[in-house]
């Protein structure tokens, strides 16, 4: 049964189309995004609606707590470099509000209006 909705799943996947995005939107990541074209990885967005993350081979786990750092991470940097009204920066900000707990983002807010987050923010 979890096979066939597997299988199902895997051939509504658009692997093309995931990897130039994420290219297009990451460029330092384009040879890492190439290599990953011959995975098996689904797009999840296309199952569970625009707003779940899309896939993204640095985090190829079940474990998402990095892929949820790094969003946060990415979405600040961002937001430093191009403003919050930058459309793209979006991406970043639904990446981390859908992968990381609220408490998380509750403690890296108050830390980054206190001067002491651990992350580079600097664009």
């Amino acid at each position: 049964m979890a096979s066939q909705a597997y299988l199902s799943l895997k051939e509504e996947v658009d692997k093309e189309e995931i990897i130039s995005s994420l290219a297009e939107e990451m460029p330092k990541y384009k040879p890492i995004f190439e290599r990953a074209a011959g995975t098996d990885a689904p797009d999840l967005s296309k199952r569970y609606g625009s707003t779940a993350t899309k896939y993204d081979p640095r985090f190829p786990n079940q474990n998402q707590t990095a892929h949820c750092w790094q969003n946060y991470v990415d979405y600040y940097k961002c937001v430093n470099a191009k403003g919050k009204d930058f459309a793209p920066c979006a991406q970043f900000k639904t990446g981390f509000m859908m992968l990381c707990p609220q408490t998380w983002v509750d403690k890296w807010d108050e830390q980054r209006e206190n001067g002491n987050f651990v992350g580079d923010l600097s664009p």
